[in-house]
């Protein structure tokens, strides 16, 4: 079975099992967290997570979505918080429409010298200062659970 598919079929139940009101946060954990006790056991995965197709999606790649109302910083906040962490931005777009600012950044985090969740984490905290939200989940996590 493909990553992809496993990792839907996993979000698929979980959130079969929850409801519409699950957590969106607790179910990628929850994902993440079955996902990589059957990887590194080898049962169900066909191939590694180096060899996922970029259909597929990246567990080291991240998608991050900033939302809020516009004001200068916002761009060079998120982005610095990326450089400090030796992730590189391999697309960015960004658009304010009436005063709303929207902005979506794929990153590469194979060179990170932190963990996703503690990158998120810093994401977020930079978003509280900055005003906006920032959200931030592993591509291959996204694609899954936007299948759902």
């Amino acid at each position: 079975m493909a990553n992809e598919d496993l990792i839907y079929r996993i979000t698929r139940a979980v959130y079969e099992r929850l409801g519409a009101t699950a957590d969106e946060q607790m179910v990628e954990q929850l994902v993440t967290d079955i996902y990589r006790e059957v990887d590194a056991s080898g049962a169900g995965v066909s191939s590694g997570a180096s060899s996922v197709g970029a259909a597929e999606g990246s567990a080291a790649r991240l998608i991050i979505s900033v939302f809020g109302l516009d004001h200068p910083g916002i761009v060079a906040g998120v982005s610095q918080i990326l450089a400090e962490a030796s992730c590189s931005i391999i697309d960015i777009n960004q658009t304010v429409v009436q005063g709303k600012f929207a902005m979506v950044i794929i990153a590469d985090a194979t060179r990170a010298r932190e963990n996703t969740a503690e990158l998120k984490e810093r994401l977020r905290r930079a978003g509280e200062q900055l005003g906006v939200r920032i959200y931030a989940q592993r591509e291959d996590l996204f694609n899954a659970m936007h299948r759902v």
